[in-house]
């Protein structure tokens, strides 16, 4: 005899943890829906339903501030990572390498391997923001006073005579231009 599912037995999605990852724009619909065992489409279609925000690109601070409310900031990820390497070199280690198999060993490494790139990606990110934040405090010109300085010594060299030579004058705090 068939036994007929109720609604009891049906467990609900938890909708709360699909919302977070559903309005982090950087995350594709198909990885939203991976663990839910729902097709994106419905999920696509209860977030119309109930109001959720668009998937929309964010500004740097915005995209930040998503991923450390999901769990998946830089510092927290680069935490996980090291304990995962750690994990894996100690059951690498207290294995019996000589009973395992090759492919085995093959797939250990690579795995490693991999890991210890993504950290290595991490700290590569997390150096380049903190370059370019120094950068700003350091109050380093950005393209358009670059372009706006360069504008105003073209008008100066076109304005100091009808040759076109150089007027001979000191830059503010540079050297005369030769002749």
């Amino acid at each position: 005899m068939k036994k007929s599912v109720t609604t009891e037995e049906i467990a609900e999605p938890d909708w709360a943890a699909i919302r977070v990852k559903y309005e982090i724009a950087e995350i594709p619909m198909r990885d939203v829906a991976a663990g839910t065992g729902m097709q994106w489409q419905k999920i696509a279609k209860y977030a119309a339903k109930h109001g959720w925000k668009l998937r929309k690109p964010r500004t740097r601070a915005q995209k930040d501030d998503a991923l450390r409310d999901a769990g998946l900031a830089p510092t927290r990820l680069a935490t996980r990572l090291k304990r995962l390497i750690a994990r894996e070199i100690s059951s690498i280690e207290g294995e019996d390498m000589k009973k395992r198999p090759a492919a085995d060993r093959e797939r250990d490494a690579r795995r490693l391997s991999s890991l210890v790139r993504s950290l290595e990606k991490l700290n590569d990110i997390k150096a380049a923001k903190n370059k370019r934040e120094r950068e700003e405090e350091a109050g380093e010109p950005d393209d358009e006073a670059i372009h706006a300085e360069l504008e105003r010594r073209f008008n100066r060299l076109a304005a100091a005579g009808d040759e076109g030579k150089p007027s001979g004058r000191p830059e503010p705090g540079g050297e005369t231009m030769a002749e």
